[in-house]
């Protein structure tokens, strides 16, 4: 029977436009003392990895920095600015990844944070 409830439950939600969901979320989160919003705050991702997708037109320039960033071998630098997709860097907070991405865009490299 409670599966019966729940399915006519949804049934009715997807109805809603996002206006009145909006309102519904609100309403159960006033009914029930949840704080929704603090959750996903919680929940957001709090390290970043940094992934390499284009090298721009200054290559050594690039090498260079990622030589930098990473510690690695000139020979490894140069692999992997070559290397499509290629990891930078995994598990960086907000700080040191807004950093890294700066100083590769500043060589006309690209990147993008997941």
């Amino acid at each position: 029977m409670k599966n019966i409830l729940v399915e006519n439950i949804l049934e009715s939600i997807s109805k809603l436009n996002l206006l009145e969901l909006s309102d519904l979320i609100i309403k159960i989160e006033h009914k029930f003392n949840l704080k929704i919003e603090e959750k996903i705050i919680e929940t957001k991702k709090n390290t970043f990895d940094i992934f390499l997708t284009d090298i721009g037109d200054k290559k050594i320039n690039l090498i260079k920095i990622i030589k930098e960033i990473t510690n690695l071998s000139l020979k490894e630098s140069k692999d992997l600015v070559e290397k499509k997709n290629s990891i930078i860097k995994k598990n960086l907070n907000k700080e040191e990844c807004d950093e890294i991405v700066k100083k590769i865009t500043n060589v006309g490299g690209k990147v993008e944070v997941k």
